[in-house]
């Protein structure tokens, strides 16, 4: 996709034919994150592998996945869920968590992100949701950098900490 025209884009609710398109795009996430932190992420299994888990974004009751099309041609999705929150220490309420977003690496950088996450804030209010939340690795520095700009801020810190395997 040399020549990428975003002014031809189109984002849909995502079907189940879309789900192909949906693993393979996934699968470059999936690499990313494998080659960022492998002893976090498991390696690349399969487009086929991972049909359920991408199914399930699709037709779940409370999820919702998108596609975004440039000349008839899947080159990015989103994928979200509600979320009813009615903890002790928190205030209750719903809201919307975006689980993955992932843009064909040859559509990058020209407003296709963008387009999904305004698509994802639409359908989350559709929802009844008060709130859009997410999880981006540090590593993913592009990612953090777009949903800056998106007006997302950080919210809490999630910290980890590899420990030696067999001490007790």
């Amino acid at each position: 996709m040399s020549n990428v025209r975003p002014h031809l884009m189109q984002c849909r609710r995502a079907t189940v034919e879309d789900l192909p398109a949906i693993c393979e795009l996934a699968r470059e996430l999936n690499r990313s994150h494998h080659a960022a932190w492998p002893a976090i992420f498991a390696p690349d299994s399969g487009a086929s592998h991972d049909e359920l888990h991408w199914r399930q974004s699709v037709l779940g009751s409370a999820n919702a996945s998108f596609v975004a099309e440039l000349e008839s041609q899947v080159v990015g999705f989103i994928t979200l869920s509600v979320i009813h929150e009615d903890h002790i220490l928190v205030q209750p309420g719903r809201y919307a968590r975006i689980n993955s977003v992932c843009v064909a690496p040859t559509a990058r950088g020209v407003g296709i992100g963008s387009r999904l996450v305004a698509v994802a804030e639409e359908w989350s209010v559709a929802q009844g949701a008060s709130d859009l939340r997410l999880v981006v690795y540090e590593f993913n520095a592009s990612a953090v950098r777009l949903y800056r700009e998106l007006g997302f801020t950080v919210r809490s810190l999630a910290m980890g900490k590899p420990l030696a395997r067999g001490v007790v």
